[in-house]
């Protein structure tokens, strides 16, 4: 089977066998080996991902609301406009209005300036709708100054009441992000022991599991230790925004001058989206397939066999790489275990467990 591989990149197998000597650190690492503790991280990845949810509905909701508040604000201003015109034409109103009020015995004084008892009654209907006009402008006014002042009032309240909503939101997606690092820390022990426990066992696993079989795999060593331990590098406590943009930079530049260069937004949403360990993805794609250089089946990088025979096979690497992801929450935890290179690799699951590991400590 050697004999037949393409002469493929000895780069991951020949540096994973080299970090197998690093430093032992302290591993952050996201899979329990209790089933309390697994419980515990499975209720704090669904905690932040409600609060997440309720943070963004919050954003969406205000950024609706300032677009209101744009509108209403384009009204005002119109309003504003309008008001010096209308304050003008009120205060010659109210002029108006005294100066015909303050005349002595007015109705008489329009009789004898009358020459016909039409032109009294013309006279009489001019000067009632002047009344009229101006006691309407005083009305107008009154109308649109009131009509700004609950503008303004009802624009701060609801923006008010938004900013509170969002702030809880962030203040539980904070105490959800912790609750998860709290639980992150409590796997990261016990997995701790778990490698501990497992370092003398050098036998081979039952079956094949799911990569056991690809021709392409870097881990073929049989008889090993399971000894590298996962280095601290995975803050959870960050915004999905801050997330993504750290691991993508660091992902794209573990992947440079690969088939899988340039796609590490896709693994680092990916990882978000389902709490899994950003680096694991990618690290297995080294020691399956050199980076998506040899491929088991089409966009596979990760030496995945399909149900009934053969390997998976995706349209373009966002699905392979999402698929994968998700994958490997659902069956294996959010990162490397000695019990998920047990199912992943069985026949050399401590050469697969220390390569990925190494690859790991890389990004």
């Amino acid at each position: 089977m050697i004999a037949n591989r393409p002469a493929r990149a000895i780069t991951c197998a020949v540096l994973a066998v080299a970090l197998t000597a690093a430093p032992v650190l302290s591993p952050t690492i996201a899979f329990a080996v209790s089933e309390e503790t697994q419980a515990e991280l499975d209720s704090a990845n669904q905690k932040v991902d409600d609060s997440m949810s309720a943070y963004n509905d919050a954003i969406a909701k205000l950024e609706t609301l300032q677009a209101q508040i744009d509108e209403n604000t384009a009204a005002i201003e119109q309003l504003e406009q309008e008001i010096p015109e209308k304050q003008q034409a009120a205060s010659d109103a109210m002029r108006e209005m005294y100066k015909y009020q303050q005349g002595s015995n007015q109705l008489v004084g329009v009789m004898v300036g009358s020459s016909s008892l039409s032109d009294f009654i013309t006279s009489s209907t001019y000067m009632s709708q002047i009344q009229d006009s101006n006691s309407q402008t005083i009305e107008e006014l009154n109308d649109m100054q009131a009509e700004l002042e609950q503008k303004r009032t009802e624009l701060e309240e609801q923006k008010k009441q938004l900013e509170e909503e969002k702030q809880k939101a962030a203040d539980a997606l904070a105490a959800a992000q912790q609750e998860r690092q709290q639980a992150q820390a409590q796997a990261e022990a016990e997995t701790a022991a778990e490698l501990a426990a497992a370092a003398a066992d050098t036998n081979p696993g039952e079956g094949t599991g799911v990569s056991g079989e690809n021709p392409y795999s870097n881990a073929t060593e049989s008889g090993q230790e399971a000894n590298v331990v996962v280095t601290p590098g995975v803050d959870w406590t960050v915004s999905r925004e801050e997330f993504i943009a750290e691991w993508t930079g660091r992902i794209d530049a573990y992947l440079a001058g690969s088939p899988l260069a340039g796609y590490g937004a896709t693994f680092a949403a990916a990882a978000w989206d389902y709490g899994v360990d950003p680096r694991w993805s990618p690290a297995i794609s080294c020691i399956e397939s050199s980076k998506g250089t040899y491929c088991a089946n089409s966009h596979n990088a990760w030496g995945w066999t399909a149900s009934g025979g053969g390997f998976r096979s995706f349209g373009s690497w966002e699905e392979g790489i999402t698929a994968h992801v998700r994958y490997l929450k659902n069956m294996y935890g959010t990162t490397l275990t000695v019990a998920a290179a047990k199912r992943y690799c069985p026949p050399t699951w401590q050469d697969w467990y220390n390569k990925v590991g190494s690859e790991m400590n890389r990004i």
